[in-house]
């Protein structure tokens, strides 16, 4: 007879490669747009190190380990691919900070893996790396977390994975069920808390999913702390007409950009406004 523990655990394995696929629209897009853009990269190298931790587990886990350790494979290879092409198409700094990441992942699984076999005796293996498998899937967890920032300061969700923070809730639905079914506490800990936090993030792209999108101009804020600091007033200029007479007129940012070449003002640039000045006691400007 089939154990309800196996069926659950069939399923679970079914609904985790649903959930590693479903970034594929997402880099779709990054490799369509050759950009990154705002996307973060965390979840996948966070996923990437959580589903090597299982391997691990999985194969000093004699009874139910087996499950656990296909899904985890095919985790390991989906979030591999997705970290290629982030390095692909990212910033240089971006670039290496994940590369940067990924190393730290490889070195420190490595590290695991020898201290476990070093240091402890068979039957204790595993209790040590099911404390890191919990630790490490709560990070799974929490990293698309990073995205919410960006979601509540633009009120925008265009870049919150919610097709991944979906699947990553079902996901902890079931291996919480499968947890329970077999009795292992490693497991049912870190999906309790998955299902916690998948909840909150599902409330926040319900609050923000027909927002009007903030845009968030820092380059100007920038220019315009700049020219205060240094006492530049762009605001009203006394302009003589070719006819002699004299009236006022605003300047905009954009009359002042095509004067001040750059929105840094620096030393070297300080002729610009002083031959602004020149052009206006002279009768005008050019």
């Amino acid at each position: 007879m089939v154990r309800p523990g196996f069926v659950i655990g069939i399923l679970g394995n079914i609904i985790s490669i649903l959930s590693f696929t479903s970034p594929i629209a997402q880099f779709r897009h990054i490799v369509k747009e050759k950009s990154t853009e705002n996307y973060n990269g965390t979840p996948y190298v966070a996923t990437l190190l959580s589903c090597s931790m299982w391997i691990l587990y999985g194969l000093l886990d004699p009874d139910d380990g087996f499950l656990i350790v296909t899904v985890n494979a095919a985790g390991v290879t989906m979030q591999a691919f997705y970290l290629i092409i982030f390095f692909i198409y990212s910033s240089k700094e971006k670039r290496v900070k994940y590369f940067g990441f990924v190393i730290l992942d490889i070195v420190f699984f490595g590290m695991i893996v020898a201290f476990t076999i070093v240091a402890f005796k068979e039957g204790s293996r595993r209790t040590f790396t099911g404390v890191l498998c919990a630790t490490f899937t709560t990070m799974m967890y929490v990293a698309p977390l990073a995205a919410l920032r960006t979601t509540i300061k633009t009120k925008s969700v265009e870049y919150m994975p919610i097709l991944l923070v979906f699947f990553l809730f079902l996901n902890g639905c079931v291996w919480f069920t499968f947890a329970l079914l077999v009795t292992d506490i490693f497991v049912t800990v870190p999906n309790a808390l998955g299902i916690l936090l998948g909840a909150i993030q599902f409330c926040v792209y319900l609050m923000y999913r027909n927002s009007t999108p903030v845009v968030i101009e820092l380059e100007a804020d920038s220019f315009e702390k700049q020219t205060e600091s240094r006492g530049i007033d762009f605001q009203r200029i006394t302009v003589e007409d070719n006819d002699g007479s004299s009236k006022k007129r605003t300047l905009s940012r954009l009359d002042a950009f095509p004067i001040i070449r750059s929105p840094s003002l620096s030393p070297n640039q300080s002729n610009s406004v002083e031959k602004y000045e020149d052009d206006l006691e002279n009768g005008g400007v050019n």
